[in-house]
């Protein structure tokens, strides 16, 4: 075992006992029905200091980001989030500190209408894990639904985060980026409205690279790129140099964007949806039956980057 997937794919071996579980291990959330009308997802998340925040974040920051990265799951899915668990370790008990996670919290929970509703409290080096629990409106999307011909799309800017991480503290480029790498906003909105029509989704945590071949495996698929398609903030080629700019754009996590598929027929309803929400939707390839293919000015390419593994550098 020397990765998250070999992981995932020892434990999607281990016997399951409920014919009410739809999906189980191995994509954003779990599927399970507990009756013939509803269906719900169920995910969690864990956030550790070091890899997912460092020491100069807010408790805000830390509370905003921790729920965010949940909700992405949810929208990802096309799915309405409802309730939340929360599973904190801190080293100490500090009113303030909470009052201010919370805080930072609250917006999310209150625009998305999440309850709280239980969890555990720990002593020992900061982590946040949470558990978060949604149901279907429309079609639940998976990664595994993904059709030849069907084109790829992702949502907002690809890179930002990445790009925060890279540049140096002091430097305008990682003030201008900090924002989407503290803050990233969950497209739950838009998940429900493309769980309409979407074939299948997936949230770009890990990197667009890793995500997007995550969605050709389980749909048993291959896919075209055209790298230079792939949307950016008006400021990254100002701030982000060389090689650097492939590691933000495919190899970068953390953006919490959306990448998902559809049919050719329903590009003007995802402009609609863009025009609705005023957050760009970006065409970026289309899946093939098989094989990976990026193009970089017009011309193959095989990229350096694959995504992020916790796992990699042991």
């Amino acid at each position: 075992m020397k990765s998250e997937l070999d992981f995932v794919r020892y434990l999607k071996k281990i016997k399951t006992f409920d014919r009410n579980i739809i999906e189980g291990i191995g994509d954003d959330c779990a599927i399970v029905k507990f009756n013939s009308k509803k269906k719900y997802v169920i995910t969690s998340d864990t956030s550790l200091l070091g890899p997912h925040f460092t020491k100069d974040y807010t408790p805000e920051e830390i509370g905003h980001k921790s729920l965010a990265t949940n909700l992405s799951d949810i929208s990802s899915m096309g799915c309405i989030p409802l309730y939340a668990l929360y599973a904190i370790t801190i080293p100490r008990i500090s009113e303030p500190w909470i009052r201010r996670f919370y805080d930072g919290a609250r917006k999310l929970l209150n625009e998305h209408k999440v309850s709280i509703i239980g969890g555990d409290t720990t002593k020992g080096p900061m982590s946040i894990s949470i558990t978060l629990i949604g149901v279907q409106k429309n079609k639940i999307l998976t990664r595994s639904g993904a059709k030849t011909g069907h084109d790829i799309y992702v949502t907002g800017n690809i890179g930002n985060a990445r790009a925060a991480l890279i540049l140096d503290k002091r430097t305008q480029g990682h003030k201008h980026f900090r924002k989407y790498l503290v803050k990233p906003l969950p497209r739950v909105s838009i998940g429900l409205e493309l769980s309409e029509f979407a074939s299948s989704c997936i949230d770009i945590s890990d990197g667009l690279a890793k995500d997007l071949k995550s969605i050709a495996i389980s749909s048993k698929k291959g896919f075209q790129v055209d790298i230079d398609s792939i949307p950016t903030d008006p400021k990254f080629d100002i701030y982000v140099k060389g090689d650097f700019k492939e590691q933000c754009i495919l190899g970068g996590g953390e953006d919490y964007e959306l990448c998902f598929t559809a049919n050719k027929k329903y590009c003007k309803k995802i402009k609609h949806i863009s025009d609705k929400y005023k957050i760009k939707i970006t065409k970026i390839g289309v899946i093939k039956s098989t094989k990976y293919r990026y193009f970089l000015k017009n011309k193959q390419y095989n990229p350096k980057v694959s995504g992020y593994d916790h796992f990699r550098y042991e």
